[in-house]
């Protein structure tokens, strides 16, 4: 994780806004595979005040991701 300090430095959003796409472009986005059981997911969308309602394909198409990955620990 980037500490908070960092995270409008290095992502372009500031913490609570922090959303997968309109980011820098020099920043790898990967979706957590546990995000494929929902129908409807809310990222944030620039602020922590705004979200969009996106399906998982949407988000990976949106978010031009790198891969699906399990970030859940054993």
């Amino acid at each position: 994780m980037i500490p908070k300090d960092f995270v409008e430095q290095a992502i372009g959003h500031s913490p609570g806004g922090v959303c997968p796409f309109a980011i820098k472009p020099n920043v790898d986005v990967y979706l957590d595979e546990s995000l494929r059981d929902f129908d409807w997911i809310y990222p944030a969308a620039g602020d922590s005040q705004s979200a969009v309602e996106l399906t998982p394909n949407e988000l990976e198409k949106y978010s031009s991701a790198k891969d699906w990955v399990d970030v859940a620990k054993d």
